[in-house]
């Protein structure tokens, strides 16, 4: 218990970032669709229980909203993607 304690102190944003890119790649890829981690970026999110938005706008967008602890709370594709 103590070791995942440890592991849990320190883990930082740019791991958990990681880590969610590299889940959008090999998930759209198994898709057959083209992607890269480029196409990830991290938001701070103002709900009291997430640390993180990961958002990864490619061919099929998905968002990623992170927990305190790292752990995935929900994960939302996107059928169609919102022009601006």
């Amino acid at each position: 218990m103590f070791r995942v304690g440890l592991l849990t102190a320190y883990l930082d944003e740019s791991t958990i970032i990681e880590q969610y890119a590299n889940r959008y790649v090999s998930v759209s890829q198994n898709m057959s669709i083209d992607a890269s981690v480029l196409e990830c970026v991290a938001v701070q999110d103002e709900r009291f229980w997430v640390r993180l938005r990961v958002q990864c706008n490619g061919a099929k967008p998905v968002n990623f909203l992170i927990g305190l602890w790292g752990q995935l709370i929900t994960e939302k594709r996107q059928v169609f993607t919102k022009e601006i």
